[in-house]
């Protein structure tokens, strides 16, 4: 069931990749994050200075879909704990147009709100392992820092499906560089 989801999604980032143009520019980015968990197994975990990976590929001036990856390994006493997650996500960034004309410059290089619908697969070994699934939205700011680097701010919610279900606020900050 993972085999098939990991290649189904694979399958989705590769196309997206080969359908963004050319011209449009990628997005690389790394957030750090803290994730709050609601409800009676709930943890609160901190990840500074980096939670996780993500690149942003763009269709058109206000659409991008962003696969994202985070892995991680705690070693100690013997014993190991690895969590991982992959996201797929899809951006869509509110750029101000201008009287039916395109605004200068070109996304990412220009404040923006956005939303970002998502769906992933999370899990944990220590030991054992567990997986499940997680379906979310964010919303959020890019910030143009310097020419092709850009901070973002965004705040989510995402429900994991699983025995027990639960819920999480997730709160990120991170650096977005941008390849064109």
């Amino acid at each position: 069931m993972i085999n098939r989801i990991g290649i189904i999604a694979c399958a989705a980032v590769l196309l997206a990749s080969t359908r963004a143009s050319a011209q449009r520019p990628i997005e690389l980015g790394i957030d750090a994050g803290v994730s709050i968990g609601l409800g009676d197994n709930s943890v609160t975990v901190i990840n500074i200075p980096a939670q996780a990976f993500r690149i942003g590929f763009f269709f058109d001036d206000n659409l991008s879909l962003e696969p994202k990856i985070a892995l991680n390994t705690i070693t100690g006493s013997g014993d190991t704990f690895t969590s991982y997650l992959f996201e797929l996500g899809l951006l869509y960034h509110f750029y101000r147009e201008g009287y039916g004309r395109r605004v200068y410059p070109p996304p990412g290089l220009r404040s923006a709100f956005y939303v970002r619908p998502f769906v992933g697969i999370v899990g944990t070994s220590d030991g054992g392992s567990n997986t499940d699934a997680i379906l979310g939205a964010g919303i959020g700011m890019k910030v143009p820092l310097v020419s092709r680097l850009a901070s973002r701010f965004e705040a989510n919610f995402a429900h994991r499906f699983g025995d027990p279900s639960q819920n999480q606020i997730g709160l990120l900050a991170g650096l977005s560089f941008f390849t064109r």
